[in-house]
């Protein structure tokens, strides 16, 4: 597989992590390293990969409530051979996010490395 494929492939592997939390393993999408960032009335949040995986393993997922399903990817840019960066839609619940991606190739492996989002829409 060539390097879109694979980012493709974690994308994706995202998107079904996001909806259903129980149907993918979070350490073959996020490095344990992985910051997730967002701003909040002005102020810069952030949380760790670890925190992020038992924040969205200790909700309801948006599967078991009956959301819809809604995700994309807009951009993946090849900075450096083992460095790329995404943009991507995706809705959780009532929220459409817009996620920015630094994904790397480490140990031979394609792993988000930071994750920074923004609301885009709410939905009622």
């Amino acid at each position: 597989m060539n390097p879109t494929s694979e980012i493709v492939s974690l994308i994706n592997d995202y998107f079904s992590l996001a909806y259903d939390p129980s149907s993918r393993s979070f350490e073959n999408i996020f490095h344990p390293h992985c910051q997730v960032q967002w701003l909040r009335n002005g102020s810069l949040e952030s949380m760790t990969a670890e925190t992020y995986r038992a924040l969205i393993h200790g909700r309801a997922s948006p599967l078991s409530a009956g959301a819809p399903r809604d995700e994309g990817i807009v951009e993946i840019r090849h900075l450096a051979p083992h460095l790329a960066v995404a943009t991507v839609n995706v809705r959780i619940f009532n929220n459409a996010f817009v996620d920015h991606f630094a994904i790397h190739q480490v140990d031979g492996k394609w792993l988000i490395t930071n994750k920074t989002s923004f609301i885009a829409k709410t939905f009622s």
